[in-house]
């Protein structure tokens, strides 16, 4: 049996998420030795405590994610899309008609031009943020270079119209969406550090427990302290199963990987009729 103990590996911080966290903080709760002194004891206490307060933590957010209607961001975003497709056909619609009997048949085609560029709809399909950021553009120039009389004459002033209701609920849904996720995630790196620390504290304690001369004490405390050996561990095969990975990648055919859908997480309130780009 190994009569060495290395205590120093004890005295940092283990690299965890708040799930994780939470399950290694427990598994240390339940092997704290029964017969350990005061010191460790209370350690072991606090410890829980932020075990504790870490899962009240993770469930408060699972609990406010579920309490927003994907559905809901999904329709409204499905409103948003159609609205401004909507726009664009009909522009187009118009700019196929013969120019030398409908001469405004030009001006709907620079219009499609001017409003959606060469990318046409493309950014109908970006993370929710940045499509409210491009659809917000195309109001605003449509209000700055006063297109809203000449848009209403060649498509009809219902297009328009709509834009104006969709886009403030959506530019809601964005904000209210955003914040949330910057919140919970201010939130939870505060319970993580409060972990972090209370396992550096219960670990130290723990280890100095160890009396070189009675080897039995080395053994009750590498039990004790397993749970976080086996946590290491576990990072260390990731990591070097990530590297492996990424070595196999780049000799390969190196196609990036898709993209990641954006995730949908709330809806947001009503607006109104008028034409008006998010402030």
């Amino acid at each position: 049996m190994d009569q060495t103990f290395d205590a120093s590996v004890y005295v940092r911080a283990p690299i965890i998420n708040i799930a994780n966290g939470v399950t290694l903080a427990n598994a240390l709760v339940a092997a704290c030795p029964e017969t350990a002194p005061e010191n460790v004891a209370k350690a072991c206490t606090k410890l829980k405590a932020a075990a504790e307060a870490g899962q009240k933590a993770l469930t408060a957010r699972r609990r406010e994610n579920g309490a927003l209607s994907e559905e809901d961001v999904r329709v409204l975003d499905r409103e948003a899309d159609a609205s401004f497709g909507a726009l664009r056909m009909r522009l187009i619609a118009y700019s196929m008609l013969p120019a030398e009997r409908f001469p405004k048949a030009r001006r709907a085609e620079e219009l499609v031009k001017e409003l959606f560029g060469d990318d046409g709809l493309s950014f109908l399909t970006a993370e929710y943020s940045a499509q409210n950021t491009v659809m917000a553009s195309i109001v605003e120039h449509i209000q700055e270079a006063a297109l809203q009389p000449e848009i209403d004459a060649l498509a009809g002033p219902e297009f328009l119209e709509q834009i104006g209701n969709v886009l403030p609920r959506y530019d809601v849904m964005v904000r209210d969406r955003l914040r949330k996720e910057a919140a919970a995630t201010s939130n939870l790196a505060t319970v993580v550090r409060a972990i972090q620390s209370a396992i550096v504290s219960y670990a130290t304690k723990v280890a100095g427990m160890v009396d070189e001369d009675e080897p039995a004490t080395i053994e009750a405390v590498r039990k004790a302290l397993r749970p976080l050996d086996a946590h290491r561990e576990t990072g260390a095969r990731r990591t070097q199963g990530g590297a492996k990975g990424e070595a196999k990648g780049e000799a390969g055919s190196g196609a990036p990987a898709a993209p990641a859908a954006p995730t949908a997480t709330g809806a947001g309130a009503g607006g109104g009729g008028e034409l008006s780009a998010p402030i």
